[in-house]
Parts: C-alpha cells; structure tokens; sequence
C-alpha cells in the first residue's frame, strides 16, 4: 500500500464519521438519549428504532475513527520513511 492510498483511505474513513456523528441524527430528527447507567443505554437499544440509532450514530463512528486512525499511522509512517 503507498502513502497516498492509506492518506485517501483515511480522510475517507474521516468524512464517514463526520457525517454519521454530526450530519445524520439532526437531518432525521434524533435526540441522543441521555445515558446515566447501563440500564439506561440498554433500555436505549432494547427496541429496534434504538438499536439502529445507536449503530448509526454510535458503532460506525467509533469504527470509523479507529480503522481511520490506523491509515493515518500508515501514511505518516511512509511518509516519514520516505517511502512509496
């Protein structure tokens, strides 16, 4: 993989999370629920509109960021080695 693969893999990985953490939930209407304990983040996703909430605007951005953060690592690692 060369720099500029894993620089364009994770500036996309970057604007994913950037628009299921900040652009979906206002444009459908959701209110994130406030969660004081485990019971209330399981009565959150106990139906399925909560669940699906909680995978759009929670899981895939976690994921996003983590496996983007990754190719960012990828990129300054070959960028610093001078290395294509």
């Amino acid at each position: 993989m060369n720099k500029l693969t894993a620089l364009i893999i994770g500036i996309v990985l970057v604007v994913i999370f950037i628009i299921t953490m900040f652009v979906v939930p206002p444009l459908l209407g959701w209110t994130p629920p406030i969660i004081s304990s485990w019971q209330d983040f399981l009565d959150s996703i106990s139906t399925p509109e909560g669940l699906i909430m909680g995978i759009i605007t929670q899981f895939i951005p976690i994921v996003c960021v983590t496996i983007g953060a990754i190719f960012f690592v990828i990129f300054l690692v070959k960028l610093i080695q001078g290395k294509e």
